[in-house]
Parts: structure tokens; sequence; C-alpha cells
């Protein structure tokens, strides 16, 4: 029997569509409501507003990116074996949910201050999770590394662009993909 998805759900997957296609500023409750295949109004019985929605996408993203990520590397020991598995995270969490992760890249503007720092605090959380890799790299493993922060981002941005580019007919798989940036980023990083 197949399982059915909750509404609030499916208007967050549409709301996440949406937003990308539209961009937050651009999108209507009333299209959204149509998309998820309610009356207009009845969006109002599960969230209060459209900044709402936003925010609980964004949300939703960060905290599900932190506590995969952690839980990816709970077992690992080593920080290359760490920064493998990251690496491959973040490239596979992009490609398999590039509407929301967009959405949570790109919207941050559209946020009202209080939720844009609640967001950003989660962002900031999963970014010193790579960061700490990195420095644990270099004082383990003698990475050559003098801004963690800056490579952190750069890591970051690095991985998230392959959902904008991505095929999956294409000539290369996710883990291969992953590979060739961790080969990348890893002769960069070699003791000389």
């Amino acid at each position: 029997m197949a399982e059915t998805i909750p509404r609030r759900e499916i208007i967050l997957q549409e709301a996440a569509h949406l937003f990308r296609e539209k961009s937050y500023p651009g999108a209507n409750l009333r299209e959204l409501a149509r998309r998820a295949g309610i009356q207009g109004g009845s969006i109002y019985h599960h969230f209060a507003s459209k900044q709402e929605i936003l925010f609980q996408l964004m949300d939703h993203t960060m905290t599900d990116m932190i506590e995969r990520l952690t839980e990816r590397l709970a077992d690992t020991r080593t920080p290359s074996e760490k920064l493998r598995k990251t690496i491959n995270f973040h490239i596979e969490y992009h490609v398999t949910g590039p509407d929301q992760t967009y959405i949570t890249d790109e919207e941050l503007r559209n946020l009202t201050p209080e939720n844009y720092l609640k967001v950003v605090e989660k962002r900031d959380r999963y970014q010193k999770i790579i960061e700490q890799i990195l420095i644990d790299g270099k004082s383990e493993e003698g990475w050559q590394l003098d801004e963690p922060k800056l490579y952190t981002r750069a890591l970051i941005k690095m991985c998230a662009g392959v959902s904008t580019w991505f095929k999956p007919q294409g000539s290369l798989s996710v883990p291969q993909i992953g590979e060739a940036y961790i080969r990348l980023l890893c002769n960069g990083l070699l003791p000389r």
C-alpha cells in the first residue's frame, strides 16, 4: 500500500519548487495552493503565512543536514575519511533535494530578521562541523591550511553547485563526482 504524504509536507515540497522557479517574492499563495491540490484559503490551516512556509523549509533543511551529516560521521575517526564522507554527503544532499537546498542557499534575504538569525545559526553549526574537520586535518595529518573558514565556504559552495549541472544519465555518478572533488581538494592540502 502506498504511503500517504501529509498535506503539510506536500505544501512544503510544492513551495520549494515554486520559490525556486519564481523566487520567494514572485510566488503567491494562490498558485501554491493550486499546485498542492487544495483551496487557496486552506493553506492557512497549515501555515500562518508565506513567511512561515519559507522559514519552515529552510529550518527543516538545515536541521536535516546537521543531523544526517553528524550521523554519517559518527563512527569515522580520521580527518581524511571525515572529509570524504562530508563531500559525498553534501553533493548527494544537494542533488537529491535541489529545490530545498536552493531555497536555503538563495532566499535568506527574504526572511524576517528573527527567522534569518535562526536559520543562520543552524547554517553556522553545519559549517563548524566541516571547519573542524579541516582544522583536525591540519593538526593530525599535516594539511596545508591557513584559512579554515574560507576553505569551508569554498568546499560547501563547490559541492552545492553540483546540483545546478548534474544529470543522472550523465557520464559521472554522484560518488564519482565526490571522488573527483576529494582528489581536487586533497591534492591542494597535501604536505609539500
